[in-house]
């Protein structure tokens, strides 16, 4: 009984503590982003109407980014399964009372794995994803989001790019969280630490114009649809590219393509626009539990083989082909819209063969945030 009382104060201690620490840090970054709204220089955001530009809104980003660990995780992406109460209960316990959860899972070994870079085991390398998904991915996308928001006449757009990530972000905890009730310690450094920093280093103009000009990162993330029998997201997945220039005349790029996966290879440009990129690489194919330390659990991933081949225009992706050790993407073939025709309402369109026998087809719309979708397990 004395330890659920002290548990109780070190809970309430705790969370006053991170709520008054995050609603400062909200407030200097909501601050500071009437300054930037106020500008047209936009960094990432194109408003081309083809490729993944082209299907890049609010809906989708916090789809893609909500849902993107159903690729790796092995259970139903169904609306009924998503777990609303129990994942939504559980990260927020554990974010609004971090230290806790800390002190129990350990503080050496949250720092080694969560926060530093340490080691390149997969059972000790958590801060990988945490620097490059939500620090430079997830930095990028708030900035992006916000441009976009900028260009469709939005007040306070980066206020409104900062709450958009944010709620895709806690969305993406719930779902990876699961039916599990606290505490969450996969969570903390996601959402407390490196998605905060990742949208205020991406507020810095020389950062942004950095990553943009020298590195061309982007997002290149799925066409996300949404089924309806049974209803639920489908072909989510927030993915991201860079292109750094192996010559002056840039027709040759080393390329790096990543999200729940890391593509290495090459991109060639066929003309002042368009490109041809091929690489091959790593793609997590499940998640595995480590031990349990003083009831706190964590994940790591398993891995397999995975290639692809891209063809983008003005670095916003128009076709891909990938295979995949992942069971639940065996082959996926994405056709955005702009390919077909160069119509207003030009479809685009997205195959996938998963496991166990599981066809996914869907299509998409840039008239509409999210396409449509069909699953049908094969007999």
């Amino acid at each position: 009984m004395t330890d659920i009382k002290n548990q109780q104060k070190n809970y309430r201690q705790t969370s006053f503590i991170t709520e008054t620490c995050f609603i400062i840090f909200s407030c200097c970054l909501f601050s500071s982003s009437k300054l930037y709204g106020q500008e047209k220089n936009y960094y990432f955001f194109r408003p081309y109407d083809y490729g993944s530009e082209a299907l890049f809104n609010p809906i989708s980003v916090f789809v893609n980014g909500g849902c993107d660990t159903y690729q790796q995780l092995d259970r139903p992406s169904t609306f009924d399964a998503i777990p609303w109460k129990n994942g939504t209960t559980s990260v927020w316990r554990s974010i609004t009372s971090p230290l806790p959860v800390i002190s129990d899972f350990g503080w050496n070994r949250f720092l080694s794995q969560e926060i530093f870079p340490t080691s390149l085991d997969m059972n000790r390398s958590q801060w990988v994803p945490n620097y490059m998904l939500h620090g430079i991915g997830g930095g990028m996308d708030s900035r992006k989001i916000a441009e976009w928001y900028d260009f469709n006449g939005y007040p306070l757009p980066y206020v409104l790019g900062a709450i958009t990530i944010m709620a895709s972000e806690f969305f993406n905890e719930m779902v990876e969280n699961g039916n599990h009730i606290y505490p969450n310690e996969d969570c903390i450094p996601d959402f407390l630490i490196f998605q905060p920093l990742g949208i205020l280093l991406f507020s810095f103009d020389k950062v942004s114009e950095f990553f943009s000009s020298e590195l061309n990162l982007n997002d290149w993330s799925q066409p996300v649809a949404i089924s309806f029998a049974p209803l639920a997201f489908r072909n989510a997945g927030q993915n991201f590219v860079m292109k750094y220039a192996l010559t002056q005349s840039k027709s040759t790029s080393v390329f790096f393509h990543f999200g729940n996966f890391a593509i290495f290879g090459l991109s060639f440009k066929r003309n002042t626009e368009d490109a041809i990129s091929i690489g091959a690489g790593m793609a997590s194919t499940g998640v595995k539990s480590l031990p349990v330390q003083n009831g706190v659990p964590s994940n790591t991933i398993e891995s397999g083989p995975m290639a692809g081949i891209y063809y983008d225009r003005n670095n916003s992706l128009l076709m891909s082909m990938v295979y995949s050790a992942s069971r639940n993407c065996r082959f996926r073939l994405n056709v955005y819209p702009g390919v077909i025709s160069s119509s207003h309402f030009s479809p685009g369109f997205f195959i996938t063969v998963a496991d166990p026998r599981i066809f996914i087809a869907g299509v998409t719309m840039k008239i509409l945030p999210l396409g449509v979708s069909t699953y049908v397990p094969v007999k």
